[in-house]
């Protein structure tokens, strides 16, 4: 695989993805529409998009994030946009009623009936203010280059960790790609916003009734999903991440709670399992010197 390249903007993205905010992946359609519709410069890349878009209007309607700054456009209301270093200024970035984003207490952005949380957004774009406080919007931008986890090992440290029970089913147990199956594998796409280059090398399962919560390993970084919430971890933060387990309970970056009562895997197994993929991506960024996100930067993240 080739290696990974990211930005801090675009990582920070990846923790509030969900289906309608792309940070991978982003429809080329919709980038051709904003360039055209928000005249961006030639140079500018999209990081980042949340699609509000109606019937024939792609691209046209959403919430942008780019490498200069944020553009805007919902139903009945004027374009907008601001660039990263007089975002950087603003006293409040704030949420009216459940789907009203404000600048300064000034209306910007409507979500009306899109499915993604207002609040999510908000609590993105104040991250990426406390970003802005420690580092350039440069340098917040930049590209950094991480090399690639080795599928093979992925794949071979989930195996090795698997239940050998052939009364048990692939949902129930920590199963790889070719024990999934096709319709297992897209239900598991369906749920969580999964890039196409992300390819899924194993799933835990942790709840019977919807056998697609669980901790889901991919290419490129680990999901941890259960009703109405999934947090995202690409590798390079992931080795950063702590994690416990605790009465059938595995605690992810101290905020986030997985029940494992239901999983064939006991709480210690479980931690076991996410302590060598810890090893394992350790032992790969350290051989090649990539670089440590300071202190001040990684509690953005986790």
């Amino acid at each position: 695989m080739a290696p990974t390249k990211t930005t801090y903007l675009r990582d920070l993205c990846l923790m509030y993805q969900e289906a309608s905010f792309y940070a991978t992946s982003i429809p080329r359609s919709c980038e051709k529409a904003a360039v055209k519709y928000f005249q961006m410069k030639k140079q500018e890349k999209v990081i980042a998009y949340l699609d509000t878009s109606l019937i024939g209007f792609y691209g046209k309607r959403g919430f942008y994030l780019t490498t200069d700054g944020l553009y805007w456009k919902c139903w009945r209301k004027k374009k907008g946009s601001i660039s990263w270093n007089e975002f950087q200024q603003l006293t409040s970035i704030s949420l009216r009623g459940e789907q009203i984003i404000c600048f300064n207490d000034k209306e910007i952005f409507h979500l009306n009936e899109n499915a993604y949380s207002a609040k999510k957004l908000v609590d993105l774009l104040q991250k990426i203010q406390q970003l802005l406080c420690h580092h350039s919007h440069e340098f917040m931008c930049r590209e950094h280059t991480y090399p690639s986890i080795s599928l093979e090992e992925l794949t071979s440290i989930c195996a090795s960790f698997q239940e050998n029970n052939p009364l048990l089913k692939a949902e129930q147990v920590l199963a790889t790609t070719d024990q999934l199956g096709i319709e297992m594998t897209k239900e598991i796409k369906n749920r969580l916003p999964v890039a196409k280059t992300n390819h899924i090398v194993a799933h835990l399962s942790t709840y019977p009734h919807q056998k697609t919560e669980g901790i889901t390993i991919c290419a490129e970084g680990i999901y941890f999903s259960k009703s109405f919430t999934t947090l995202y971890y690409p590798w390079n933060l992931f080795r950063y991440v702590p994690i416990s387990v605790g009465a059938e309970e595995l605690r992810v970056a101290n905020k986030y709670s997985l029940s494992l009562n239901h999983a064939f895997m006991s709480s210690g197994e479980v931690m076991s399992f996410l302590k060598q993929i810890k090893r394992h991506i350790h032992k790969t960024y350290e051989k090649d010197n990539t670089r440590k996100i300071d202190k001040q930067t990684l509690s953005l993240f986790v």
